[in-house]
């Protein structure tokens, strides 16, 4: 269990850089309209793509701004639930909190993944690849949490 922590607590950390580089950078929330117009065409998933053109477009700053947020809180999980779970406090809390972060990552990374995975192949392998450690990592604790309760 020791070293998929490893690899977790990495996948937090990436969330949160994620996350501070667009809180920092300011215009995340006010260019994502702009940007899903330019990607929007390529995008091979029609009911995905209606979503977006009429849901996502119109609302862009709102889906932005939860964007920024989920990523934040599931850094902040992941990151934390790690970190508990390497120092054996309140272990069974740890899980809970980490198996949160990690749902909520692999939501994100499933809708990057139908949004903008067509834009480009690194983006598509990257979501891929972090959905498929996160899952991973729910099953683990998942499993741990039923021997242990």
């Amino acid at each position: 269990m020791r070293p998929l922590l490893f690899i977790l607590v990495s996948i937090g950390l990436l969330w949160l850089r994620s996350s501070l580089s667009k809180f920092i950078g300011g215009n995340f929330a006010a260019a994502l309209g702009e940007t899903l117009n330019k990607t929007i065409d390529k995008n091979p998933y029609p009911l995905f793509k209606q979503f977006l053109i009429s849901l996502v477009i119109p609302n862009s700053h709102l889906f932005g701004s939860l964007v920024m947020w989920g990523e934040l809180l599931n850094g902040i999980a992941i990151t934390a639930g790690v970190v508990l779970l390497l120092k054996q406090y309140q272990v069974k809390w740890a899980r809970l909190v980490l198996i949160g972060g990690l749902a909520g990552g692999i939501f994100l990374n499933i809708n990057f993944w139908l949004g903008l995975g067509s834009a480009s192949p690194a983006s598509d392998s990257l979501n891929l690849l972090m959905i498929v450690i996160q899952m991973i990592g729910i099953v683990s604790l998942v499993k741990r949490l039923r021997v242990k309760a």
